[in-house]
């Protein structure tokens, strides 16, 4: 795996990030200890510290992400157990995988989970009590 000499490109990439999809920040005492970026139904970041997680920070990240959405996709590497556990506890059902490898040999295996609104049955009250009274109920 190459290694990250040059934050350049990687902070430009998350500066234009951040400038055209829904971001969103967790702060703590003023200092950012937590954000979520979706790219249309797709979640491409959701980080907390080291120091935030475990107190309810990604939840309420991923649960920004997913208002207004009928489903959600995140991606994450198969080592990364901890991250899979948590969108498992959050609904998230892993729906594929894919293999890269790169140039010194190793292999990444990256893992995608997918949420989907659950569909709520619309009870129809008004409709039952009409059927009921035309049946002498």
């Amino acid at each position: 795996m190459t290694k990250v000499d040059d934050l350049e490109p990687m902070t430009e990439y998350w500066r234009e990030r951040f400038t055209v999809d829904p971001v969103w920040v967790a702060e703590e005492a003023g200092q950012i200890v937590g954000f979520c970026v979706r790219e249309a139904d797709n979640i491409a970041a959701l980080y907390v510290t080291s120091m935030a997680r475990g107190q309810g920070v990604g939840k309420r990240l991923l649960d920004l992400a997913k208002e207004n959405r009928d489903w959600i996709t995140v991606w994450a590497y198969e080592l990364n157990t901890k991250a899979r556990e948590f969108y498992r506890r959050e609904g998230l059902v892993e729906v594929s995988r894919e293999s890269e490898t790169y140039g010194d040999g190793i292999t990444l295996v990256d893992v995608e989970h997918r949420w989907k609104r659950p569909i709520v049955q619309q009870t129809d009250t008004l409709g039952a009590a009409r059927r009921a009274a035309r049946n002498g109920q």
